[in-house]
C-alpha cells in the first residue's frame, strides 16, 4: 500500500474499528465458531497489505505457553490483536519440531493476517538447538581458521531449520553479561560473535541476498533478521559487526525506554552511519523497545512510554526527531486478562499492548500526516485503534 494513500488507509481503519475481536472466550454467548472468523477477506486483504507500508512500526510479542488448539490469546497466535506485526517463539515448547496444531496456527496467521512469525534462539554456543556434529567443537577458539568453518555451517543449519520450519526469521537472543554464564562462548569470544552476525547475515536480514556467496548456496529472500538482548547496554554490540544488515534490534528495555538506551544503541551502530552503510534514523527505524509482563503485567511498566517514544536528541552534532521503530512485550499472554485496569475500547483482552498499539500508530500517522497551521487538531487519517 502506497503510504500517502489515505483515503484508502482511512476506509481501511474504520473496518478495522468495526470489526476488532473475533478471538475471546472458548465460549461464546451467541453461539459464534471462534475457531473460524467473522471478518470479511476484504479486511484481511486490507490487513496484510497494510502491514506491508513503508516504514511501519512493528509491534513485536515474544509468544510462550503456546498449543495452537485453542483460540485464545494467551495460547495461540490466532487469538493476538490483528495488528501484532512480528511474534516469536519463545519458550519451553519445541522451536522446530512443531506439532500439527501449532503448524496450523502459524501457518493461519502468516497467510491471513500478514503477521511474521520467528524464532528465538539463545545460540549461546556453536551449535547450540542443532544436531550434534564434530565441527562445532571449538570451544572458546578465536583461530578464524578453526571456527570460521564451524559458525558457518552453524548459521547454514539454523536457516535450513527456520525454512523447514516455516518461520518467517531469527530473533537471536543475545546476553553475554545479563546471562552471567563464563561459558556462552559465542556471546562472549568477540571473534565468534562477529564471525556468527557475519554468517547469520547471508541467510537472514536485508543483505541475505547478497552475490558474494563464496559458494552458499542461494537464500530465500525477505527472512527477518532480529537481534535481542544487550544491545546498546551491558555487553553492546561490536563495532565492527555486519549489524546494518539486521532488520530490527529487539531492545529488552525492562522498565522503560530512555534517551540513554537508544543513544546506546546508535553509539554501537555509529562506524556503520560515518560510513554512510545506515543513517542514524533508520536505526532508529530499526530499533523496537520491549517490557518484560512477567514481571509488570499488572501495572503495564514501562510498555507505554516505549509505545509514545521519540528520539529527539543531537548525536554526532546532528539534530534527529525519530519515531521508534517500535514496541512489544515479553511473555504476551500474560496481558490476556484483564487485571482490574477495565475493559480498553470495549472489550478487557490484551488491555496493556491494544493501548499501546493505538499509541504507536497514531503518532505514526499524525508525524507522516501533520495538521496544517491553522486547522482543528483531530482524530488523524490513518487512525489506528487498538481494538484489533
Amino acid at each position: 500500500m502506497r503510504i500517502l494513500n489515505i483515503p484508502f488507509l482511512f476506509a481501511f481503519v474504520c473496518i478495522l474499528f468495526i470489526g476488532c475481536n473475533d478471538w475471546k472466550e472458548i465460549e461464546s454467548l451467541d453461539n459464534t465458531d471462534l475457531n473460524t472468523s467473522v471478518k470479511t477477506e476484504e479486511y484481511y486483504a486490507a490487513l496484510r497489505e497494510w502491514k506491508s507500508t513503508p516504514g511501519l512500526p512493528q509491534i513485536f510479542v515474544w509468544f510462550d505457553n503456546w498449543n495452537g488448539v485453542s483460540p485464545t490469546g494467551e495460547n495461540s497466535l490466532r487469538g493476538l490483536p490483528d495488528s501484532v506485526t512480528i511474534a516469536s517463539n519463545w519458550g519451553g515448547h519445541p522451536k522446530f519440531d512443531l506439532n500439527p496444531e501449532r503448524k496450523a496456527d502459524m501457518e493461519y496467521v502468516q497467510k491471513v493476517k500478514g503477521t511474521k512469525v520467528v524464532v528465538t534462539l539463545f545460540s549461546a554456543n556453536v551449535g547450540d538447538d542443532m544436531p550434534e556434529d564434530p565441527i562445532y567443537n571449538v570451544g572458546n577458539s578465536s583461530d578464524e581458521a578453526v571456527v570460521r568453518p564451524a559458525i558457518r555451517k552453524y548459521a547454514e543449519a539454523i536457516y535450513d531449520a527456520v525454512v523447514a520450519s516455516g518461520y518467517d526469521g531469527f530473533d537471536w537472543d543475545y546476553e553475554p553479561y545479563g546471562s552471567g554464564n563464563p561459558k556462552a562462548y559465542l556471546w562472549l569470544n568477540k571473534v565468534q560473535r562477529r564471525i556468527f552476525v557475519e554468517e547469520l547475515g547471508y541467510w537472514f536480514g536485508t543483505g541475505s541476498q547478497r552475490t558474494d556467496r563464496d559458494g552458499r548456496k542461494p537464500a530465500n529472500p525477505g527472512l527477518l533478521f532480529l537481534i535481542d538482548g544487550e544491545i546498546g547496554t551491558g555487553g553492546h554490540m561490536d563495532k565492527n559487526w555486519e549489524s546494518q544488515y539486521v532488520d530490527y534490534f529487539v531492545l529488552q528495555a525492562y522498565g522503560g525506554m530512555t534517551d540513554g538506551r537508544m543513544t546506546g544503541v546508535l553509539t554501537d551502530m555509529e562506524e556503520h552511519i560515518k560510513a554512510g552503510r545506515i543513517t542514524a534514523e533508520e536505526v532508529i527505524r530499526r530499533t523496537i523497545a520491549t517490557e518484560n509482563f512477567e514481571s509488570f503485567a499488572n501495572s503495564g511498566g514501562g510498555f507505554l512510554n516505549m509505545s509514545t517514544y521519540i528520539y529527539k536528541k543531537t548525536f554526532n552534532e546532528k539534530e534527529i526527531d525519530q519515531q521508534i521503530g517500535g514496541c512489544g512485550l515479553y511473555r504476551s499472554g500474560f496481558d490476556y486478562m484483564p487485571k482490574g485496569q477495565g475493559d480498553y475500547d470495549g472489550s478487557p483482552e490484551y488491555y496493556f499492548l491494544r493501548k499501546g498499539i493505538t499509541n504507536l500508530y497514531r503518532i505514526f500517522y499524525e508525524r507522516l500526516n501533520p495538521t496544517p497551521s491553522g486547522e482543528e487538531e483531530g482524530q488523524p487519517k490513518g487512525y489506528i485503534s487498538g481494538n484489533f
